[in-house]
């Protein structure tokens, strides 16, 4: 059934535009949702700093972001189980008013313990977002406007990507430690939320619990298993190596902290119109051999980032970039297609999970673990490797994909 609030804006005339009404609570979740990533994202940019501040060690460093994507995978499971219990809109302002404390607090943290404890939090205060924020926006207006609003609110990440390197650049020429750059992000995220409660709409209705059969079915799903390993290989090769590429460019290549954030920057406005380009590609030659194609120049870039030298590096770094954007809305499309509609948000939401606790959490801490020993290269080559031998599963999708 839909929603009260959905009902309200499916009674109006269908209409190419939005009302001021219905763009109100889109800037909103879209202004929350670019909070929430780039406070995670944002983390990337800064490990140097951290790193040299508190006298972490390359596998600590990277380490942060298992913690980050561990307790992001935990309330992201978590969240269907409380959307039954909470609204949407309430679970929307706990997630950002929970993401302004813990990055308050990661802040103040004087040892590595308690930045620990901060990026768990961190992840945990973020992962409670997405489904309630995605069911906002189908929820606040018609079906005829889902693809321009999910259009608009995945812009958040993407312009995380490319703002994370810049404001850290931005900070250091302002003489300001990384410890201000957090306070910066909390606070945004502390007023954004506080102001979302006071004014902005969003859906109070809540969702039935998921049942046993569900998951039953779920596991019965030939195709699951696969398109987990997609999300997980496109997961580790988009943010799981912008995560640990700033430790790799200056602790490994000597390059000085402002030129890696430019390098960071362009690399994903190069990037930034690619899932686009992805998806048309998608639409006339079906996702499979997209998907195929993406995940193999992402790879290859990946591997070659390990090699290349000199000026060859910004080729490697924009291929691998632009190639690995296009990966994670694929797997969206894939599971759409061979998932029912009554087992998809259970899929989403046991999948995605995992995807970040292995692909941005483990691959960053393992890559982190080689570089220990003087081996960042062997780590993207294994990444790579393990890539390339995954592409054969994509032929065991239904030929529907």
């Amino acid at each position: 059934m839909p929603s009260q609030m959905e009902q309200k804006f499916m009674k109006k005339p269908e209409s190419d535009t939005l009302s001021r009404e219905q763009l109100n609570p889109i800037v909103f979740l879209t202004g929350i949702f670019f909070f929430n990533m780039l406070s995670r994202l944002g983390m990337a940019p800064l490990l140097p700093d951290i790193k040299t501040d508190l006298a972490l060690s390359h596998s600590q460093a990277g380490g942060l972001f298992f913690l980050i994507s561990s307790g992001y995978c935990i309330s992201l499971f978590g969240s269907i189980f409380l959307t039954p219990r909470f609204s949407h809109r309430q679970l929307i302002i706990a997630s950002g008013l929970a993401l302004g404390i813990s990055l308050l607090a990661a802040a103040a943290s004087q040892g590595v313990v308690m930045l620990q404890a901060g990026m768990v939090c961190l992840g945990l205060a973020g992962g409670f977002y997405l489904p309630s924020g995605v069911a906002s926006l189908t929820g606040l207006v018609s079906r005829h406007h889902w693809g321009k609003v999910l259009g608009v609110h995945q812009l958040a990440p993407n312009l995380a990507y490319i703002i994370a390197p810049l404001a850290v650049s931005l900070f250091a020429a302002w003489h300001q430690s990384w410890r201000m750059v957090l306070v910066v992000y909390g606070t945004a995220s502390l007023i954004l939320a506080i102001t979302y409660a006071a004014r902005g709409k969003g859906v109070t209705d809540r969702t039935d619990p998921p049942g046993l059969k569900i998951f039953a079915t779920l596991l019965h799903t030939p195709a699951i298993p696969i398109i987990a390993v997609l999300f997980i290989l496109g997961m580790g090769l988009n943010q799981g190596v912008f995560v640990i590429l700033p430790l790799y460019l200056v602790f490994e290549r000597g390059i000085d902290p402002e030129t890696t954030n430019i390098m960071l920057a362009v690399s994903r406005v190069v990037a930034f119109g690619m899932p686009l380009a992805g998806g048309w590609l998608a639409d006339r030659f079906g996702p499979r051999p997209i998907i195929l194609s993406a995940l193999f120049l992402s790879a290859l870039g990946t591997f070659f980032m390990g090699w290349l030298p000199g000026t060859w590096l910004w080729l490697a770094l924009i291929l691998q970039a632009g190639a690995g954007v296009c990966v994670f809305p694929l797997c969206f499309a894939i599971m759409a297609m061979v998932t029912t509609p009554q087992i998809r948000p259970v899929a989403v939401s046991v999948v995605v999970p995992l995807a970040h606790f292995l692909g941005s959490g483990l691959v960053p801490f393992g890559i982190g673990i080689l570089a220990e020993t003087g081996r960042f290269n062997i780590g993207f080559a294994a990444l790579a490797g393990v890539t390339f031998l995954c592409l054969p599963l994509i032929r065991m999708l239904k030929k529907q994909s």
